[in-house]
């Protein structure tokens, strides 16, 4: 049987006293890409499509940082302490250079490893994301309570996809797909977590933007992709990480918002296959 998100084995490893979940799968023999989740989000919450489609050329590894999912602990009320349990966890697997592939809050958390690691890290893809202080990112609390209004299908819509009729049937597929994993599935995020996480996201969202200095002296590689109206962090943002960022490339999707590379998930993986081969 072919591994696949579907069905790849979770595994533990001892972090800092704490046992970290993850699952490792896709081609071997070349630097591994590590996946950084979003907001409340587990190892079940990649869509296949994305995943096996990069683990088709890659070596992939997806896990949940500390108090998340399958994890031990409690979850860190800041994104510089994630940061730093990301970082124990990769040295935990005795890797010694990687690409990073993060996703909303995991795109804060790639930026700090791009400020302390730089050496550990080749190649870097944020999607969904925003630098410190972003434009209009200090409404996260209130977008977060709006989706709580909504239930099942509608909250997840509302976060994710845009109000057209073709966002709202790709992401309701989209969703179909994140429940296709039947056994050993992450629990998931306790309120516990969900409320570490906004407090984490909210001081990102309102720290002070002259933080992002730093990035004006990155010169990694780093493929920046939004959709074309992201609700939770507003495009804007993605475009001031390409500004900011001196080797960037930018790759924004149509009638797209939080989820782009869900939404366009063929589209996506040709792109960062393209970005590891090229850039």
């Amino acid at each position: 049987m072919q591994v696949s998100l579907i069905n790849a084995e979770t595994k533990y490893i001892m972090v800092k006293g704490v046992r970290f979940s993850y699952r490792r799968f896709g081609k071997t023999g070349n630097t591994p890409i590590v996946f950084f989740q979003h907001f409340t989000g587990t190892m079940d919450n990649w869509d296949p499509i994305v995943a096996d489609g990069i683990a088709a050329n890659h070596d992939i590894i997806i896990f949940n940082n500390r108090g998340v999912g399958s994890s031990e602990g409690i979850t860190p009320f800041s994104v510089q302490e994630m940061a730093d349990d990301a970082i124990a966890f990769i040295a935990a697997l005795g890797l010694n250079k990687i690409h990073l592939l993060g996703f909303s809050l995991g795109g804060f958390i790639a930026q700090l490893l791009l400020k302390q690691v730089p050496d550990l890290i080749e190649k870097v893809i944020l999607v969904g994301t925003g630098p410190k202080g972003g434009e209009g990112m200090s409404g996260f609390r209130s977008f977060i309570q709006r989706s709580y209004t909504l239930s099942g299908v509608d909250h997840y819509l509302f976060i994710f996809y845009t109000p057209s009729e073709k966002s709202r049937r790709i992401g309701t597929e989209v969703l179909y797909r994140l429940h296709q994993r039947a056994v050993d599935r992450d629990p998931e995020s306790s309120p516990e977590t969900v409320k570490a996480q906004t407090q984490a996201i909210e001081d990102w969202a309102l720290a002070d933007k002259n933080e992002n200095e730093f990035l004006k002296n990155i010169t990694h590689p780093v493929l920046v992709v939004n959709g074309s109206n992201d609700a939770m962090f507003e495009t804007v943002n993605t475009y001031e990480l390409f500004r900011l960022l001196p080797n960037a490339q930018l790759s924004l999707y149509p009638d797209s918002a939080h989820a782009s590379l869900f939404q366009y998930p063929e589209l996506f993986v040709e792109q960062v296959g393209y970005f590891l081969q090229n850039a």
